[in-house]
């Protein structure tokens, strides 16, 4: 299927401390024309500055922030200034490798599975996870500040690695504030496995839509059969479809998004089903 006007929202640059396929101005030169854009996703450093030098007229570029240890945590100053450079509305990812959902289920900040048996990284026990939520339940003050940044900044949501539970009442809580640009971060994730009757809750929300990406069936090895399942249940007015790639060994995103979209019509999705998971809803996502 042709992917050329497919808008990837979750594509991996370096430099990171995890080996990357791809600088940014490496993916613009491999990517331009290939795909309609890319938002480009580091779990240390934003991205917008990396963008600055690379625009081209023939792939629009999003920049973001991942809200881990190495941006202060939940700092909502570092969305302040991510989103004050773009010209785009900008990804604000809650915690990934250093979510406390994340570092209690797993044994290791980086996966083995991301990176190749050469790469060593710390164990999970000597990381300090980050929750959203207090020990009441709420949201703590640092993350209500975060929400705030990102109605103010008119930035895009989306939950990371948080437990599904964190993620509900994260969404929850941005849609009673005004915020209408949320992703719920690929949900079927093992180490969330959100249930699909949460995802069909957060899914009736204005601006809310549930995120399935290639690399949950390339990495994560969940069977496609299981994601296109999810899709049919949940509708693809309230799905995007994203690649989740930038590994070393991973395709590029317009190559894995063509792949992902074969598997996905082999499974009953039609050409408009992935034409509105792929192009229409992140372009909703990123209208001003």
């Amino acid at each position: 299927m042709d992917v050329r006007r497919f808008i990837d929202l979750h594509v991996h640059v370096g430099p990171e401390v995890i080996p990357r396929k791809y600088t940014a101005s490496q993916l613009v030169k491999e990517e331009a024309g290939k795909i309609a854009g890319v938002a480009l996703k580091n779990h240390f450093c934003p991205t917008a500055p990396l963008i600055r030098g690379v625009e081209s007229e023939d792939i629009i570029l999003v920049g973001s922030v991942t809200l881990n240890n190495y941006v202060g945590g939940l700092n909502p100053d570092a969305v302040y200034a991510s989103a004050k450079i773009s010209k785009l509305p900008i990804i604000v990812w809650f915690p990934t490798i250093n979510a406390r959902n994340f570092l209690e289920r797993s044994e290791y900040e980086i996966p083995p599975e991301w990176v190749g048996p050469d790469f060593r990284s710390r164990p999970s026990k000597e990381v300090k996870g980050i929750s959203a939520m207090d020990a009441k339940g709420k949201l703590t003050e640092d993350a209500e500040k975060v929400l705030q940044a990102i109605k103010d900044n008119d930035c895009i949501l989306a939950t990371g690695h948080v437990s599904w539970q964190e993620a509900r009442y994260l969404v929850t809580e941005a849609v009673r504030m005004g915020i209408k640009r949320i992703i719920v971060t690929h949900p079927i994730y093992q180490l969330i496995d959100m249930p699909l009757e949460v995802q069909k809750e957060l899914s009736q929300n204005e601006g809310v839509y549930i995120e399935q990406t290639f690399a949950m069936y390339s990495i994560d090895r969940i069977p496609i059969s299981r994601i296109a399942e999810q899709i049919k249940a949940i509708g693809v007015e309230n799905c995007i479809i994203s690649s989740d790639v930038g590994q070393v060994n991973s395709p590029s995103p317009s190559e894995a998004l063509s792949r992902f979209t074969k598997m996905l019509l082999k499974e009953g999705l039609t050409e408009d089903d992935l034409r509105m998971m792929g192009g229409v809803n992140p372009r909703k996502l990123l209208a001003k």
